[in-house]
C-alpha cells in the first residue's frame, strides 16, 4: 500500500513538473547590418573583404521553454545571408581589373536565455545566447575565378532585447558576433563577423 501510494505521489509530482515548463514554437525574419571589420576591412589594394554597406537578411525558427512568466530558454536556428555592394577594383599601378562582390551565408544554431520584464504576452524582454555557426564566403569577380571558403563550428554570441506586443508577435534587436579564422587558406582576413539585426518574431501555441 505504501509502495503504491509513493508511486502515485512520484507520478503526480512528475506530471506537475512537466506541466510547469510550457513549450511553444515560432518563426523569425529580419534584416542585418554589418559592423566592424565585417563592414569595412580592406586589403592593401583597397578591396573590401566583408559585406561593406550591404544589408543582410535572416529567417529561421525557434522553440521556447517557458519555465516561468519571466524566465525562458529559446532554441534558435537561423539562416543569415549578406551581399556586399559591387566594388571597382584596381591593381597597384592603378589599372582597372573589374568588379568584386562578396556574399556570405551563415547557418546558425544555438540557445538564448530570455528574461521577460513583463509577461510573455506583453512587455519588454532581454536576451543573451551562445550559438554554433557555419560560415560560407564567396568573392564574385567579373574577370577572375570566384574563390569560396567554408568555416564550420564557429562559436558566436547574441545580446539584445525586444518587446512583446501580444502572445503572438514581438519585435527585437540584437548584436551578433561570430569568431572566425583570420589567416590561412580559408581565412577571412579578420577575426569576427559582427552585425546588428532587427527581427519580427511570430509565436504559435504560446499561452
Amino acid at each position: 500500500m505504501r509502495t503504491t501510494t509513493l508511486a502515485l505521489c512520484l507520478l503526480a509530482a512528475s506530471s506537475l513538473a512537466a506541466q510547469s515548463v510550457r513549450m511553444n514554437g515560432g518563426l523569425q525574419v529580419g534584416l542585418g547590418l554589418p559592423t566592424g571589420d565585417f563592414a569595412d576591412k580592406k586589403t592593401s589594394q583597397g578591396e573590401f573583404l566583408g559585406a561593406n554597406d550591404g544589408l543582410g537578411m535572416h529567417f529561421g525558427g525557434h522553440l521556447d521553454f517557458n519555465f516561468t512568466q519571466h524566465h525562458q530558454l529559446r532554441l534558435i536556428a537561423n539562416i543569415n545571408g549578406f551581399a556586399s555592394k559591387k566594388q571597382d577594383i584596381y591593381d597597384n599601378l592603378g589599372f582597372y581589373r573589374g568588379t568584386r562582390q562578396n556574399a556570405f551565408g551563415i547557418s546558425q544554431f544555438g540557445a538564448d536565455y530570455v528574461y521577460n520584464a513583463g509577461t510573455p504576452s506583453r512587455g519588454g524582454y532581454f536576451l543573451a545566447g551562445l550559438n554554433l555557426n557555419q560560415v560560407k564566403a564567396k568573392a564574385d569577380f567579373s574577370n577572375y575565378p570566384d574563390p569560396e571558403i567554408t568555416q564550420s563550428g564557429r562559436v558566436g554570441i547574441r545580446l539584445g532585447g525586444g518587446y512583446n506586443f501580444n502572445r503572438i508577435f514581438s519585435l527585437e534587436g540584437h548584436v551578433n558576433s561570430v569568431a572566425v579564422d583570420k589567416s590561412g587558406p580559408d581565412g577571412l582576413g579578420y577575426d569576427a563577423i559582427t552585425w546588428v539585426a532587427v527581427s519580427a518574431v511570430f509565436r504559435f501555441g504560446r499561452p
